[in-house]
């Protein structure tokens, strides 16, 4: 078990932060019915958006005569199933796993998942990839052989990390992969049970916090400059970021580290009523400084960077406010 004491300041932070958003804002909010946030792991940046989300949106639930509330998941995959099946009211994935469903592509072949909408654009999340120094990982080819940990099933670390390691060169079984979840992906490095693990995540994480607060070492590994370009040329959802390391001083690496991005999007269904979406957007847009004080991801938002999500059609509540801020035609 990691020592919390050890952690930096950020992390302290960022718990102090989840903490917070977990809780009702005021007791007076359970008066009302709830509508679910399907988002993530406890540690994960889903969980933390879905919780800023509902805490803005619940200020003013008196208005709205309905509040958020974020229930946990094992990722995109589980929650695109959840909202399309009608079991959660929203969710969160990136626009690659949104993409996918909509088209009935691997994993949901033979079931397309038609009947999603956008909501709002969120974050850029990053391609990370945490390695031990002691592991000699510097590079992703020197994955070969090494234990990589690529995410619990129906994540878009498992889904997308086989696309990611063939495109690096590497052939199936070149890699001893594990499906184990990112939240304790970062013990399991410090005990030497792999030697990295593949997440897609905004920054700053607390799996790269957590994961470089042991005895052990652990550096963030760079994608390939040729790879990036051939990523994101055949996929326009796809874009060429890097991860900032300015969050991470236990982290030994130097610099930022260039990588993959893909932004994450609040959906919903077709069926959603107009004014619940609309309430969720214009809550969030209108007290924009609020929702980004809530956690360093949500920091670069911008209205624009909301209205224009495209791998799926915008819900007519989300159009309607959008037009009326003047976001979109």
């Amino acid at each position: 078990m990691i020592r919390h004491r050890r952690y930096p300041r950020l992390l302290a932070l960022l718990i102090v932060t989840a903490t917070a958003l977990s809780v009702p804002t005021s007791l007076t909010a359970f008066q009302y019915p709830s509508l679910t946030i399907s988002s993530g792991t406890t540690t994960g940046s889903y969980y933390a958006a879905a919780s800023a989300i509902a805490k803005v949106f619940n200020n003013s639930s008196a208005r709205n005569g309905v509040r958020l509330a974020t229930v946990a998941s094992p990722g995109s995959v589980a929650n695109i199933d959840q909202v399309a099946d009608g079991k959660a009211a929203f969710g969160i994935a990136e626009t690659e796993l949104l993409r996918r469903a909509t088209q009935g592509v691997r994993p949901w072949e033979g079931k397309a998942r038609t009947g999603l909408r956008a909501v709002m654009g969120l974050y850029v999340e990053s391609v990370t990839i945490v390695a031990a120094v002691d592991s000699g990982i510097r590079q992703v080819s020197d994955l070969k052989g090494k234990r990589l940990s690529i995410g619990a099933p129906g994540s878009i670390d498992n889904t997308y990390a086989g696309t990611l390691l063939q495109m690096s060169g590497l052939n199936p079984g070149e890699v001893v992969t594990s499906e184990h979840s990112t939240a304790i992906a970062p013990e399991l490095l410090q005990k030497g049970e792999i030697d990295a693990y593949l997440c897609i995540v905004g920054h700053p994480n607390l799996t790269v916090l957590e994961a470089s607060a042991g005895k052990r070492k652990v550096t963030l590994i760079s994608l390939d400059n040729a790879l990036i370009q051939q990523v994101v040329s055949h996929n326009l959802l796809l874009m060429a970021v890097a991860i900032p390391t300015n969050f991470y001083p236990k982290v030994e690496v130097d610099g930022k580290v260039p990588t993959i991005g893909l932004r994450a999007v609040l959906f919903t269904s077709a069926d959603q009523p107009e004014e619940n979406v609309y309430a969720v957007v214009r809550e969030v847009l209108t007290h924009l400084d609020l929702f980004r004080r809530q956690h360093p991801i949500l920091h670069d938002l911008s209205p624009r960077d909301a209205a224009r999500v495209g791998v799926i059609p915008l819900h007519p509540g989300a159009v309607r406010y959008f037009k009326e801020a003047g976001l979109v035609p």
